[in-house]
This record gives C-alpha cells, structure tokens and sequence, in this order.
C-alpha cells in the first residue's frame, strides 16, 4: 500500500508528467526534499522507471485509488437567486458563456470521471437533455421539497462509493479534481462566517483530519467545494444517514452538518485551497460581481418583462432580493430608477387554481377604488405582477380593535362599492373542485377528509340562504394582506377576487391565522357591519369562517401535493373548519328547533322559492313569507332555510331481500333489483333519483344473493347494507324491522320500481305519503282514501274506483318514531303477521296512529316490474 507521500508524487507523475523532480515538487506543493525520498521508494518498489516515468505497476499500483464516479447535488430550488431561479435551475444558469453544471461535468470528464450522477428535483425536466449530450445519469430525489441535500445523498447512496459529491452551482476557475484519490477529503478554504454558518467550521487535527465542529464566527476553515467519498466513509456515513433520516430534526440537515456532528467517527481530511478558486453564486448581486455581463447577457423573460414595463434596461435593474412571504407566488424584491418594486412570479400548480385574467381585471378596479395604491401591472396570461414596494409598514395586530376596526371598514367598503366583475368565486364549489383534483392525483388524504368534507357541505345551503346578492370580495381578506401604515392601510394580493358571498372576507379575516375562538370573532363582527349582528348574520359569517377555513386546508393539500407544502397554515385552516363548523352547526340546530310549524300553502310556497320558481307560489302566502323574515325578494333567507328544514328528506330504505320468483329464470343468479332496465339496474335508477336529491344516508336491505350487492359500493360507497336473514321465511315486514331505526324523514322503496321520472324524489315533504295513481279498479294493492286524501283502506282487488298503490311512500320525523315501535310490535305479535306487508302495519295494524295522504303520480313514470313478461313487455332485449 502506497504512502500518502508515495501516492501524491506517483499521481502527479502518472496524470501531469514532469521532467524534473522540482516540477514534480510545484504540482504536489511539497518540498523537493520529499520529493527525493518519495521518488527513491517508488524506483526501489518498481514503480517508476528511467527517472520519472510510471511503469506498468506503477499504474496497478495506483488502480484501487481511482476515482468511480461522481455525484452532483442539483436537486436545489436556489430561492436566494430569484428571479432567475424561477425560470430555470440554478445549475443550468450560464456564467462567462458556459452553463455552471456543464463546465462541472466537463471539468469532471477531464480527468477521467465519465461515470456521472445528476440529483434533480424542481424542474427536473430542465436536466433530461443531458442525458443525451452529456451521458450523466439522473437520479430523482422525491423528497427535495421537505427535506435539505441529505435527501440527495440518500437518493444517490448506492453510488457514493469512491466517488465525489459536487454542488451543481459552484464555478471553478481552475480543474479541482483528480483522476485518483487516496483518502476520504473535502476542499477547504479559510473564510468569513457569521452565526448562519459557523456550524460549517471545524477544527483540524494532524495531517489536516477533520476533528470537529467549530463556532468561530471569523475567520475559519470551512468547507467550501466538493468532497470525495471513499469506501469507509461512504459506508460509515451511509449509516449514520439512514438510522437517522426518519428523525424529525434531520429534515432541516445539509449533508455536511451530520457528517460534522459524527465527524469523531467519520474520517474526513481537509484539502486546502484558496478561496479564490472557488465561487458560489448565492444571489444575483453575486453572479452580476463575477461576471458583468451577467445581466446584459442571461437568458431571462422576467428581466425582459420588467424592462418592458418600467421601460428600463436590465442594468437599471439592482438590489434584487427574494421575499420570503407568500404562500401562492414566489416573489422577489428590486430597485429601478430609485424605486423599490415587487415582482411576483407564479407559483407551481397555480394556473389550475387561479383565474389570473380576473385578478388582472379586479387589480385595476381596485386601484380605481383606492384599495390597492401598490398596483403597477399584471400579465392576464402569464401571471405575472409588478407591484410598488411600501416600506416602513407595521404588521397587521389582530389583538388592536383600532387596526382591526379600519380594517374591517375597508372590506365593507369594497363590498358596498358597487364594483363588480364578470367572474364569480365560490369557496365551497372550488373546495369541491379541488378535493376531485386531490382524488385524481392519488394523493393520499387524512382519515377525517371525507368526514369533514360531509360536515362542511351540511352548512352550504344555510349559508347560500344568507349569502343576500354576490358582491366584489377580496376572498384572501387577512392580516398579511392588509398593509398597514399610519393611517392609510393597502389591500394587496387579489388573485381570488372575484363576485361572492361578503361573509367569505370576514371568513378569511378570522381563519386565516387571527388566532380568534369564537367569542373573540363574534365580538369584532360589528366592527364589519357598523352595527350590533343579528342573529341570522352571526350564523351566517361562522358558517363562512368554518367554509373559508376547509377551502384553505383542502387549498394546503393540493400545494403539498404539487410539491409546495404550507407547514403550519394546513393545520390552522383545518381549526378553523373544525372549531367553526362545530359551533355553526349548534346555532343551526337550536334555530331550526325554534322554528314555528308550516302550513301546507306556506310549506308549497318556500319549496318553490328554495327551488327558485318565486312565481309557483302564492302570491298572498309569498307576500306574508317575506314580512316574517323567510323570505327576502325571489330567495330563501337563513330562517326560511331553517323552516323547511324539518321537512327534509334525509335517508332512503330499499327494500331488496325478496328472492323475486316471477321474474324467472333472470333472477336465478341475479337479485331482481340488479336486473338491468334498457342497459340500468333497477336499483341504480332509484338511488340516482335519492342523491339527485340531496340525500345521501342510504340502506338496502338485503337477503336473497346478497353478495352480489356488493357491486354497487364502487359506484355509491355512502351504501350501508342491512342483513335480512329469515327473508325466506316471512314477507317483507321482517325488512322492515331489520330497518326500523331508519324511517324519520325517510322514503321507503321497493327496489323493483322502474322509475323514468327522478322528479317525484324531492328534497322535502310536507307529511307521510304514498304514491298512488286513481284507477276504476284493480287486482293489485290499492287504496281507499277520504276527501282530505288520507288512506282509509289498503288492501289487494278493488272493482270500484281506488287508488293503486306504488312502492314508494315516505315518512316524517315523527310517524318514523311511531314505526320503529309498531313494525316489531306488529312482527311478533302472532305468527300470520309474520307473513305480511309491511306497509299494512300503518295502514291497518296502527292505522290509528298515522294520518298518510296519497301523492299522485303517473304510472307512466314509475312502474312496477313484477314478472318475466312485463320485463320483457318493458325491454325488448328480453324478448330474444
């Protein structure tokens, strides 16, 4: 084994040559004393021959010292080179007429290290091309978003072995490596630090050894280039990585500071070499200093869209600096003609959430208002924005009544303008929409999403009832967003503005990182009106909070999806929601318990105006509907909403446990429900007609195959199935009774119907009802009825003038109570009611308990399917 001595002349000699051994002492940097000795051992081990030359063993010799490959960090957003870091990587900027990763990889080749791995995470596509032009390897570090370069390391570990590991954005003046390396080292220089990097000094041992961290704050030896990995280092350095990489204090990690923290283990030398041979472009001012004619020079769309707009040349373009805030765009600050502007570029994935030819329009219409005195110009198409920096602003203080006062006017301000546009913003819609993006990406979601989703969507349509006329809102209404200074406050950031529910600005106001409980919020909501809320405002703008909250932390997901994680906002929006949602939903419960009884002509009349036809209901009844407060011009108000409620249809029974005989032989391996209908199953049909509308508490009784039900999950997973296992036994009561917990404000089905007509399953009823057609006479099931179109009779056969009975009847709150105790009542009162209808327990069993009204239908729009013949009469598929 060759000494460190023996290996430096012998390297030296094999990859520069050299005639003399003075030479030989200039390119190794040691004296010609050693060189002398050094030269002797390697003649005396036949190593070199005829003076200086290597000999065939020289070169084995040397053999297990070359270097393997090499691997280049790239997987870097480089946010301190904004602008220029939002149009390409970092690695890919051209400095003195080279692009940085390019001369690396040459400088890489030059010495005989073709074997190259690239890391690449942001605009990874960027780096395909050098696949082909330079025969790089590439390698995905999935992780670059959350994690620091540790994760490139990881991603890169079955290649550190004898390899280097480079920064994609370091410039070389002169060729830093070899072709061969005899120990584990890392280019180090003597500089400058602060506080921010003292961590990155150490201390040095014998033979320059790496022994530790330092905390000097001057000058230093730090580490300022690449380093190679031998094989112990690789492997001791790999397994540190990975006992550690799941710790949550690792995430934040350069590789180097781990490598520190272990370097009592991890044997690490120091190569020593002059800062000037290095350079780091940490920001533009950096790259613009090293080479100047950098600026004249870049490739770079955003130099030559604020050259355009301030109609300046990029020279005059100084100062730059990224801004940190912003959770959408990035943005970055600069000086031009002793102005100070903000430009703000577009943030990954925002071209599927923003509509940015409305913020351009809302920009100007704001400006015109005096809201946003801060406006320069946008780029409707690319999203781009210029904007005035205002210096010296004080952060907004929720806890200041004043702060908060001024800026609650401003909203009730814009919203009272009149201004308007031709877009609208609904936050629950784009919620929705984006929860489907979320869905279709595959990515995975909390175990509570869905349920909260449910719990959101349950206030939507109180909140609609209280929204009054869309106005021009804001929609990102929050403390970051309002600039304060002296008196004057600027709103800025409109990309959501758009025609909307008012609430929604204080919805924004509150959820987004206010820090207010409910209490609190209730006490600052006047601030916004000028006056004390009435109760229905109160519930209205929780209902808002509770919204607005859910769209932002289903908004934080689809950026953590995109790669843009928003840390801790996620879990203040999902508060909000919660918290929010929470108290909402128990103001909503105890109005609607306070709400008077309807009669039928006020029942019709709110029904029309819900469904908006104003113009079907009583023009009388309306008119008293709207002195009371339930109605407000042609729209429900939140306490019309609330009267109606208890009218609302909130489940749905199938009954689908039945062997079905007649419509043999079809139903041999197939339960009569799932039979097709001109291509759909009769159940699907029903179901579609239940969720149309608005009910989504759905149970199907089953028995007879009942796996073959299964099926139906994949299209309507809200299913719950409910098991009748003596459905051989008894008639369709023990269904019934398997169900009985489930009849308030509930339609029951036979699940045979064949319904072409959805419109007969409505969103509310006014009592319990069947549905019947009137007839002359029957043989089916039929119904007497009396003049107030209550069943007297139910029963099968009439020759005289009845109602025939259909399969489908639906049950108020308090006749479900009633079912629930008479359907087992009646079940195991003897054995003959074992076998009976189960509709003929409220109709003649308990008659006297219910008052059920006839609802008259069509019987050409629900059908009643009982044998093989009619299936085939109905579908002449069945025919053949």
């Amino acid at each position: 084994m060759l000494t460190q001595l023996q290996f430096d002349v012998l390297r030296a000699l094999d990859c520069h040559g050299a005639s003399t051994q003075r030479e030989v002492a200039q390119l190794v940097g040691i004296s010609l004393g050693s060189v002398n000795k050094a030269v002797r051992e390697l003649q005396g081990n036949e190593l070199l021959e005829d003076g200086l030359t290597v000999t065939a063993k020289g070169h084995s010799e040397l053999a297990p010292y070359k270097v393997k490959s090499a691997v280049i960090l790239a997987a870097g957003i480089g946010r301190r080179l904004a602008p220029l870091s939002f149009e390409r990587p970092k690695a890919l900027i051209k400095v003195r007429g080279e692009v940085l990763i390019e001369r690396l990889i040459h400088q890489l080749n030059e010495v005989g290290v073709d074997n190259i791995y690239v890391v690449v995470g942001p605009m990874k596509e960027s780096f395909y091309y050098l696949e082909d032009k330079l025969g790089v390897h590439l390698i995905e570090n999935p992780d670059y978003v959350f994690r620091n370069n540790h994760a490139s390391l990881f991603a890169a570990r079955e290649h550190l072995d004898r390899s280097y590991v480079c920064s994609s954005d370091q410039y070389y003046t002169e060729n830093v490596f070899n072709a061969y390396e005899y120990r584990s080292n890392c280019l180090v220089s003597k500089t400058q630090g602060d506080s921010t990097d003292a961590k990155l000094a150490f201390e040095l041992g014998a033979s320059d050894l790496i022994v530790g961290p330092s905390k000097v704050e001057g000058l230093a030896w730090r580490m300022n280039g690449p380093a190679f990995f031998d094989e112990a280092f690789s492997r001791d350095y790999l397994g540190i990585l990975s006992s550690e990489y799941e710790l949550p204090e690792t995430e934040g990690k350069l590789w180097e500071n781990i490598y520190i923290e272990h370097a009592d283990t991890l044997k690490m030398y120091a190569r020593k070499v002059d800062a000037s041979l290095i350079h780091e472009f940490r920001y533009l001012s950096d790259l613009c200093a090293f080479d100047t004619d950098f600026m004249e020079n870049v490739d770079s769309a955003i130099l030559d869209n604020i050259c355009r707009t301030l109609k300046c040349h990029r020279d005059d373009i100084t100062d730059v600096s990224p801004l940190n805030s912003g959770l959408t765009n990035l943005s970055v600050l600069f000086s031009c003609k002793g102005e100070r502007y903000v430009y703000r570029h577009p943030g990954a994935g925002t071209d599927e959430i923003i509509n940015r030819e409305s913020e351009t329009y809302v920009l100007g219409v704001a400006s015109k208002l005096g809201l946003d005195t801060s406006f320069v110009y946008e780029d409707p198409k690319g999203g781009w924005k210029i904007s005035k920096f205002i210096p010296d602003c004080e952060d907004f203080d929720y806890s200041n009544d004043d702060m908060v006062k001024r800026g609650l006017k401003l909203a009730r301000q814009l919203h009272t303008s009149g201004a308007s546009t031709p877009w609208k913003f609904d936050f629950y819609t784009e919620g929705v929409r984006l929860s489907k993006l979320l869905k279709n990406e595959g990515w995975p979601l909390p175990k509570d999403f869905d349920l909260l989703a449910k719990s959101i969507g349950e206030l939507i349509e109180p909140m609609r009832a209280g929204a009054g006329k869309p106005v021009l809102c804001h929609n990102d209404f929050y403390g970051p967003n309002l600039l304060v200074k002296g008196n004057d406050i600027c709103l800025i950031d409109w990309e959501y503005a758009a025609m909307g529910d008012y609430g929604c600005d204080f919805g924004n106001f509150v959820a987004q990182g206010s820090g207010y409980d409910v209490k609190r919020a209730l006490e600052v909501l006047p601030f916004y009106f000028g006056r004390p809320a009435t109760d229905e405002e109160k519930l209205h703008s929780m209902i808002c909070v509770a919204v607005v909250g859910w769209y932002w932390y289903v908004w934080a997901l689809f950026k953590e999806c995109k790669g843009s994680p928003c840390g801790d906002w996620t879990r203040i929006w999902y508060n909000a929601a919660k918290e929010y949602g929470s108290y909402a939903k128990s103001l909503l419960d105890q109005g609607i318990a306070k709400q008077r009884e309807l009669n039928r002509p006020e029942f019709d009349a709110l029904v029309a105006v819900e469904a908006g036809e104003p113009a079907k209901a009583d023009a009388g009844v309306l008119a008293s509907l709207c002195s009371e407060g339930l109605v407000d011009g042609s729209a429900l108000t939140t306490a019309g909403f609330m009267a109606l409620e208890p009218y609302r249809a909130r489940r749905a029974v199938f009954f689908a446990a039945g062997f079905g005989s007649r419509m043999l032989p079809i139903t041999v391996n197939t339960p009569k429900p799932l039979v097709r209908v001109h291509g759909v199953r009769f159940i699907d049909r029903l179901i579609d007609a239940v969720i149309a509308a608005g009910i989504d508490e759905i149970y199907v009784v089953r028995g007879y195959l009942k796996e073959e039900f299964d099926q139906l999950i994949a299209k309507y997973p809200q299913i719950h199935f409910i098991d009748n296992d003596i459905y051989n036994e008894t008639n369709n009561i023990s269904s019934a009774v398997a169900a009985k917990s489930f009849f308030q404000n509930a339609y029951a089905f036979e699940s045979d119907l064949y319904l072409t007509d959805p419109s007969y399953i409505t969103k509310y009823q006014y009592r319990s009802n069947y549905l019947a057609f009137p007839v002359e006479s029957t043989d089916d099931w039929y119904f007497d009825v009396n003049d107030a179109g209550s069943i007297t009779k139910i029963s099968k056969g009439s020759d005289h003038a009845c109602w025939q009975m259909v399969g489908l009847s639906y049950w108020t709150a308090e006749d479900g109570k009633k079912l629930e105790q008479d359907l087992p009542r009646a079940f195991d009162a003897s054995e003959e009611n074992r076998q009976i209808f189960w509709d003929e327990v409220p109709l003649r069993e308990a008659a006297d308990n219910y008052d059920v009204t006839v609802r008259q239908c069509d019987p050409t729009h629900i059908i009643e399917i009982d044998s093989f013949a009619e299936l085939q009469e109905v579908d002449e598929a069945y025919r053949y």
